[in-house]
């Protein structure tokens, strides 16, 4: 039996009269924070002190002697300056998980997307589709927000479509993390060969790397929760950052010595936008896992979530777009499908590059691939078993996920419609699709026609966004275009 939403339950509880909405009242005030349970505690001993049988010319208020007494101020400022403190790192952790999310590999494609698209068409396709994509987003926590304990979005499938509708929620998220997960090894596993071929001419090829790669991948992805997450996403941000201000400064340089492309730039080409279309959904490549980071937070920080999330999407997106757009103006169509190896000749300040975008990729793995584990794991752990058992099913299940996964990359012919296909066959559902379905299904009592109008019209967009995006890549690999 699907769950009702909240909002339907609370209304309900309303028109039973005042004393209900009183209890109802009572009971969402019990998920207040530990400071504020304190304080209350703290209050009551006061009252209770103030009813107690007073001398005569005793103050009808406690004194502060009386807190003095028993140390009442000074723990209340303790709980106090510690609940601050505990919401302040909260919310940065949140946000750089949620910075983290986005922040994959997905922007070193960019350069080369603007040398087709244009500089303009570039800044608009990437804008339009993130702000569409941040709109889904929005759409997918209210969802959550309207269902009782929901933990992810497989979750949300079965609550608002049953079994079935889960079952088609966890195919399309598998698709879309395995395939996110591709890239990321993909990528590393190009970027050494690259290195190690220029500098010492052993040119091995990628596959050997993307087997070398098995096993750090694998004690990484140990990891069980994105809380734990946040520790891996703050230094793995600082260090994609650092790579990006070097890529900067060797662009700049290598400009000025008249080392790069003098070609004229291409402003705006139509058919090349929607023909990318795919790629710019794939860019926001953490859609699936918001409401799991957002169930992870706890109640205070869950209503905080979405303005959280909205910073870090306004923070990814103007970084990006500054990023593909310094980069193409410095190397135009020499922009490569994966910047990095635009960046000729290799020196120090290539290989400190190299360094830090393979270290962003590799900490970005795990990221993506627990909505995964998630998934599946929940069809292989029987909850009465033993710790023991269920923490070697646990492991041996991740490995043959990530050794398969592996087997997948060494397929991949070209980085960039790879990125562009699998957006368009995974991120149009997950990121498009299905929350309209959602968000329809949900609140179609308290809809308005206009905002119908408008979910119908993100899914068509995303639906022929998507069928066009597919097209584009496989009749540009057909004609052996792999630039």
């Amino acid at each position: 039996m699907l769950d009702e939403p909240l909002y339907i339950i609370k209304s309900e509880r309303a028109s039973q009269g005042k004393g209900s909405a009183f209890n109802s009242a009572n009971v969402s005030r019990g998920s207040n924070t530990k400071n504020k349970s304190a304080l209350a505690v703290l209050q009551q001993q006061f009252l209770e002190i103030d009813d107690c049988e007073k001398p005569p010319r005793a103050s009808a208020v406690p004194s502060d002697e009386w807190a003095q007494m028993y140390g009442l101020q000074e723990k209340t400022k303790k709980i106090g300056a510690a609940s601050e403190d505990y919401s302040g790192q909260s919310e940065f952790k949140l946000f750089t998980v949620s910075v983290k999310l986005f922040f994959g590999i997905s922007y070193l494609s960019m350069p080369n997307t603007f040398a087709q698209c244009g500089i303009f068409g570039g800044i608009a396709l990437f804008t339009i589709m993130i702000v569409v994509n941040g709109m889904t987003m929005m759409q997918l926590l209210k969802v959550a927000e309207a269902y009782r304990d929901v933990k992810s979005y497989s979750d949300l499938g079965e609550r608002i479509f049953g079994k079935h509708g889960q079952l088609v929620v966890d195919i399309c998220i598998l698709i879309k993390q395995v395939a996110t997960c591709v890239t990321y090894l993909y990528f590393v596993a190009t970027q050494l060969d690259f290195i190690i071929c220029r500098e010492s001419s052993h040119c091995l090829g990628n596959k050997i790397y993307m087997l070398v790669l098995i096993i750090p991948v694998i004690m990484m992805s140990s990891i069980m929760t994105y809380q734990h997450m946040s520790y891996l996403s703050i230094p793995s941000i600082c260090i994609a950052l650092t790579g990006m201000l070097c890529i900067f400064y060797y662009s700049f340089s290598q400009m000025t010595m008249g080392l790069t492309s003098s070609e004229e730039l291409v402003y705006f080409d139509f058919w090349k936008v929607v023909g990318r279309m795919g790629l710019a959904m794939y860019l926001f490549d953490g859609t699936a896992m918001i409401v799991n980071v957002s169930a992870e937070a706890g109640p205070v920080m869950r209503k905080r979530y979405p303005k959280i999330l909205m910073k870090a999407i306004i923070f990814d997106l103007t970084l990006f777009i500054l990023f593909a757009s310094i980069c193409y103006y410095v190397y135009r169509e020499d922009s490569q499908p994966i910047f990095t190896m635009s960046l000729v000749p290799i020196n120090s300040m290539v290989i400190v590059i190299f360094g830090c975008v393979c270290i962003n990729a590799l900490t970005s793995y795990p990221m993506q691939i627990l909505s995964a584990f998630t998934i599946i794991e929940k069809f292989i752990m029987i909850p009465n078993d033993q710790e023991g058992l269920n923490a070697i099913k646990r492991v041996t299940l991740r490995a043959l996920i990530i050794i398969m996964t592996t087997l997948l990359c060494m397929m991949v012919k070209t980085f960039t419609d790879f990125i562009n296909i699998a957006g368009a066959l995974g991120s149009v559902t997950v990121a498009f699709i299905l929350p309209q379905l959602f968000y329809l299904k949900t609140f179609k009592n308290s809809l308005s026609i206009q905002a119908k109008i408008g979910c119908y019209s993100i899914a068509i967009f995303g639906l022929i966004g998507g069928s066009y995006s597919i097209y584009y890549s496989i009749h540009k690999l057909m004609q052996g275009d792999f630039s």
